[in-house]
């Protein structure tokens, strides 16, 4: 008897987590959806990014032809960078998370989410990850079609272990970078005008990821200090890592997992105290 007792309990812990873990993934199919409703936008997008690599190759492609260097960097180099920021850019980017969540804080409609039997930061990654999902569906062909015409420029690492820690380190730098996100979105309850807020931690979290300017050119100094915060391993590592830039080391997989497991925790803890002092209007 106690034995059945037990596998029927089992099971039905089994079928509450099925419950619990269908409720994200149904949350990550409907964002999906939602982006294939706007098919002309999709098509804006792809465009774009043909139009964004174009510009971009011809760019440092006159740069370098002229005589000119930036710092150590060859030409298959610094365009293998930017390429390879630009995919993560364009993959990762889109999400606006920060600015989702802000607006949902100040107008009101995180309400609705507070009635609703999901966790707020889980329900948040699910509509992210089926963004990203989205993305890479709709970026994938033309993100090849550029590595097919830029294969004579585009450096890749000669250690083939690259290969397989790779998607480790980018879904690493994904986790990351939501979370940051995430915590920028969730002080719009403390904060008065959350967009200038966020504007300005988009720009200097843009900068401390590498985004503007590889981080390897900045003074030493600046070095020193990004080892001590997140943001480098948002772009800059795993991009160094995967041109073959940087020498792959088992921190870069280590350190950033020890950050997105410090801010999870963090967030859940910011989250709540926000809500103390949250007075909601909306639906």
């Amino acid at each position: 008897m106690k034995m059945i007792l037990k596998a029927l309990f089992e099971m039905f812990l089994k079928s509450k987590k099925e419950l619990h873990m269908q409720k994200y993934i149904a949350v990550a199919t409907n964002n999906i959806k939602k982006n294939l409703i706007y098919k002309a936008n999709s098509f804006i997008m792809v465009f774009s990014v043909f139009f964004s690599f174009v510009v971009l190759f011809y760019f440092w492609n006159s740069i370098y032809r002229q005589g000119n260097q930036l710092g150590s960097y060859s030409l298959s180099e610094i365009i293998s960078y930017y390429v390879f920021m630009t995919i993560f850019e364009l993959l990762v980017v889109g999400d606006n998370t920060a600015w989702s969540v802000g607006d949902e804080i100040k107008n009101g409609q995180i309400t609705s989410s507070l009635l609703k039997p999901i966790k707020y930061l889980e329900y948040k990654f699910s509509q992210s990850v089926g963004g990203l999902l989205f993305r890479l569906m709709l970026f994938s062909p033309a993100i090849l079609a550029i590595f097919y015409f830029l294969r004579d420029y585009i450096a890749i690492p000669k250690d083939n272990f690259i290969y397989f820690i790779f998607p480790l380190i980018a879904v690493i730098s994904y986790a990351l970078y939501f979370l940051v996100y995430y915590l920028v979105g969730v002080l719009s309850f403390w904060t008065a005008d959350s967009y200038g807020f966020l504007f300005a931690a988009f720009v200097i979290v843009n900068f401390m990821q590498g985004g503007l300017l590889p981080l390897d050119l900045l003074p030493s100094w600046f070095a020193v200090l990004g080892n001590f915060l997140p943001f480098k391993y948002l772009f800059f590592v795993p991009v160094g890592v995967v041109t073959g830039r940087t020498v792959f080391e088992y921190t870069f997989v280590l350190v950033p997992m020890l950050w997105v497991v410090a801010l999870y925790y963090f967030a859940g803890f910011l989250y709540k105290k926000g809500l103390r002092k949250y007075e909601g209007y909306g639906i």
